[in-house]
């Protein structure tokens, strides 16, 4: 393990943390293990992720995209962005204001240059443009939900 590696885990276990503070507790433990994924999903090589979740998995998600416009890669960004949009204005009430949209413009610039710590990924403007369209579209998912159980 390199030292590169031990700040990138650093940096992820503090992001992870202070996503969660404040939230429930439940809630916090998902944030926590989301934001966790997440940076696997961002960071390790597709071999290692492969080897983790089976490349069975791997080759399927690939199928998948396959037959749209985005590539697998593309739809990682896109989903795992959208996933914490979805979690952190659900979870957090404070953020639920332009805080939020700021952290996840912060975040979704972040990953992508923390991405240099890594060796078999490169940060790309393309992926935070994907980053910040998946935070958008689960903050208004997140919005709606919060509306049908208000109207509920």
């Amino acid at each position: 393990m390199t030292s590169a590696d031990l700040l990138l885990g650093a940096m992820v276990l503090g992001v992870a943390i202070f996503l969660a503070r404040g939230s429930h507790p439940l809630l916090g433990l998902l944030l926590v293990v989301s934001a966790v994924a997440v940076s696997a999903l961002l960071f390790l090589p597709t071999r290692e992720l492969g080897a983790w979740i089976g490349m069975g998995r791997v080759h399927r998600f690939h199928a998948l995209a396959g037959s749209t416009p985005l590539d697998p890669a593309e739809w990682i960004h896109l989903l795992a962005f959208a996933w914490l949009g979805l979690l952190l204005w659900l979870g957090r009430a404070d953020l639920r204001n332009w805080k939020g949209w700021a952290l996840l413009v912060a975040l979704g610039i972040g990953a992508e240059l923390a991405q240099t710590l890594t060796q078999d990924r490169e940060p790309r403007l393309a992926d935070v443009v994907l980053n910040l369209a998946g935070g958008v579209a689960g903050v208004l998912l997140a919005m709606l939900v919060r509306r049908i159980v208000r109207w509920l």
